[in-house]
């Protein structure tokens, strides 16, 4: 899913965690990542957005943003601003723990 050219702002080893967690998270409801870095978005610093869709959901639930050093989460529904993290896998618990949310 995942290729080596793809996502901008993330080095050989981001992409290897977001494509290790993207295999696990296809069965709790997420379809699919994608780098959205390249649209206009006027975020002045940001190395990297992606945008994580779940099944059957045209639009974006989450977008991970990559802002100097430090990693946030933005949920699309409310708007909810995550705190800035230090890596890449502590944005990825927090959607992991929202989905597991949702399924109780």
């Amino acid at each position: 899913m995942l290729r080596a050219g793809t996502f901008t702002g993330l080095g050989p080893t981001d992409r290897r965690l977001l494509a290790a967690w993207l295999d696990r998270a296809a069965d709790t409801g997420i379809d699919t990542v994608l780098d959205l870095a390249s649209r206009p978005w006027n975020i002045t610093g940001s190395s990297a957005i992606v945008g994580v869709f779940e099944t059957n959901r045209e639009h974006a639930s989450w977008l991970i943003v990559r802002y100097g050093s430090g990693w946030t989460l933005a949920r699309c529904a409310d708007g909810f601003i995550s705190d800035v993290s230090a890596t890449l896998p502590d944005i990825l618990r927090i959607i992991d723990a929202e989905l597991r949310r949702q399924s109780v």
